[in-house]
């Protein structure tokens, strides 16, 4: 079985390949050996129904989907003898966004998640994997961010609080909202401004995920 079809098996897509260079290497304390590094992630809710299943999704204990994706990372690094690292360890932290934007053709959209042309704002990088090489078919997209031709902008109109500006983002006034107002849509859906995106409509995650999402922003913060 490829490693490509070991990662559908948990819902996840291996996404993008790039290769770090010798600073990168030092920096981080890599071995040189590993310098090809893969990212992994979800497309959509493409790994919400084995997830929202699991034991860590279900004890109540913190970080769920951190705990889910550390224990999938090195089974499946163990099987292909490869290297996980992951986006929630730090800080330091590594930067998973610039690796990306490597690996894929991505832009930061006018709310800060990152663009995709075919999967919009519905994807994200759950690990990565290092080691000497890997095969698959993962030939970066050198498509134009969808923001570019995107005049209404929706997504910077639709936060009941306009925390987003195109230039930044008040989470103060995001949190705040949310906390004095439970009754608001956005405890249903998650971000509406996401869900205002108009970029693969048919990705976007479903309720159940996005409230889980917007719920762990709120814990981080000690709010719930």
């Amino acid at each position: 079985m490829s490693l490509e079809q070991r990662l559908r098996e948990y819902g996840l897509y291996l996404r993008g390949i790039t290769r770090l260079n010798s600073d990168e290497l030092e920096s981080y304390g890599f071995p040189v050996e590993r310098a090809a590094i893969a990212l992994v992630g979800n497309v959509g809710s493409s790994y919400w129904p084995l997830f929202s299943e699991s034991p860590e999704y279900n004890d109540g204990a913190a970080d769920p989907l951190d705990r889910w994706s550390r224990r999938v990372a090195e089974a499946v690094a163990a099987e292909f003898s490869l290297q996980p690292v992951y986006p929630f360890e730090g800080p330091p932290y590594y930067p998973f966004q610039r690796w990306a934007q490597r690996a894929e053709a991505l832009e930061q959209s006018p709310i800060g998640v990152m663009m995709h042309p075919e999967f919009g704002l519905w994807h994200s990088y759950r690990f990565a994997l290092l080691g000497a090489e890997f095969e698959a078919d993962t030939a970066t997209d050198t498509a134009l961010s969808p923001c570019i031709d995107c005049s209404d902008k929706p997504c910077l109109r639709r936060c009941p609080v306009d925390a987003f500006d195109g230039s930044g983002y008040d989470v103060e006034a995001c949190a705040g909202y949310l906390r004095q107002t439970p009754l608001a849509e956005c405890h249903a859906l998650g971000c509406l401004a996401r869900y205002a995106c108009p970029v693969a409509p048919g990705l976007r995650y479903v309720p159940e995920q996005g409230r889980f999402h917007l719920q762990a922003f709120l814990g981080n913060r000690g709010e719930i």
